[in-house]
Formats: C-alpha cells, structure tokens, sequence
C-alpha cells in the first residue's frame, strides 16, 4: 500500500490583518501510524478538523476570519474553508503636496 500523510492547518487572522496558526497545528496523520489504513487515516484527519473548528471557536473575539485546510502527501486538498471576513484594508494616508 502507498503511504499517505495528510496534514491540517488552522490559521486565525485578528482585526489588525495579523495571522497566526493555532496551537498544536499543523497535525500530521500519516497511515502507518494507523495500520496502513487509508480510510482510518483520512476519517483521523478530518477529526482533527473538528477539533480545530471547536478551538477556534474559542481562541479570541477579535479574530475576524480563520482558514482551515487539510492536505494529502501529493499535494492534493480534501479540504479547504474559510470562516469570516478578511479586515478591510485601513484608508491609505493622505498625499501631502507641497
């Protein structure tokens, strides 16, 4: 059997446009910790989504937007969300002409 690795990542982005991952993320679930099983290993990953759902959930209220996303090996996502708004870009500051 081929191994598969797939990864979650959570990220928060807050008010000010910042980001930051979640703690504990990225997770790596890999099938040969779970008897080269592709099926376990997946549902294991989207677990590990659900988790991050939950955490986020709690993280802070100035968050404004979190991403999630879970990759395989080959570059291939199974998943892939996005929760909230984006902060709009602050006005620019004014031209000064002399």
């Amino acid at each position: 059997m081929v191994r598969e690795i797939f990864e979650v990542y959570a990220k928060i982005v807050d008010a000010n446009g910042n980001y930051t991952t979640l703690s504990g993320y990225p997770k790596t679930f890999d099938t040969r910790g779970y008897d080269n099983d592709y099926e376990k290993t997946k549902q294991r990953a989207y677990g590990g989504w659900h988790e991050a759902l939950g955490a986020m959930g709690k993280v802070d209220s100035r968050q404004v937007q979190f991403a999630m996303l879970i990759e395989g090996s080959t570059g291939r996502q199974l998943e892939c969300a996005r929760y909230g708004q984006l902060p709009e870009d602050p006005d620019p500051e004014p031209e000064v002409s002399e």
